[in-house]
């Protein structure tokens, strides 16, 4: 039995690589999310006095993405964590229950604007104290809110040196009408 995975194939790397043009570049993908999860934060501590947020793990870098743009110049972006510090002190901190859905709401609608536009169709852990909930998109863009944290990924994306040399040759190499 064959489990080694297979590489995509130099016909479908093209047209991935064509799609990957049609999305933001890494770097303005990661701001968006970044802006995401500090005004959902921000929303969160407006509604649990005390509750403030903090970046952990920023030694994150962008990886290889996988297939099918696994063999493609592109890049995905696994976030800092964004987690907070005080709120819910009858479970441990973070965002209590009676607030959690009007949190969630406001991640669903922050997660849209980032084209994540589906959600799980149950909650990945919905117990009193400790809540979870995911937002993602075909473009690959993950959106995580949980009681004591927000987490993302930016999906697969041209790093933007690679975006613009990539529209230079195109535009150098048009033929003139």
């Amino acid at each position: 039995m064959d489990s080694e995975p297979q590489n995509t194939g130099p016909a479908e790397t093209s047209q991935f690589a064509k799609e990957l043009q049609t999305r933001p570049s890494l770097e303005d993908t990661q701001a968006r999310l970044k802006q995401a999860f500090e005004d959902l934060a921000a929303y969160a501590s407006s509604l649990v006095p005390g509750m403030t947020w903090k970046w952990v793990h920023t030694d994150q870098y962008p990886s290889g993405c996988d297939a099918p743009f696994d063999q493609t110049t592109g890049r995905r972006y696994h976030m800092p964590d964004y987690t907070t510090q005080g709120g819910d002190t009858a479970h441990g901190g973070g965002i209590p229950d009676d607030v959690w859905p009007a949190v969630r709401e406001k991640a669903r609608q922050l997660a849209a604007g980032l084209g994540a536009t589906e959600n799980d169709p149950f909650p990945f852990n919905e117990k009193v104290g400790d809540r979870q909930a995911r937002f993602y998109g075909s473009n690959g863009t993950v959106l995580w809110i949980a009681t004591r944290g927000i987490s993302g990924d930016t999906g697969c994306r041209l790093p933007a040196t690679e975006k613009e040399s990539a529209n230079s040759a195109t535009s150098t190499t048009a033929t003139p009408k």
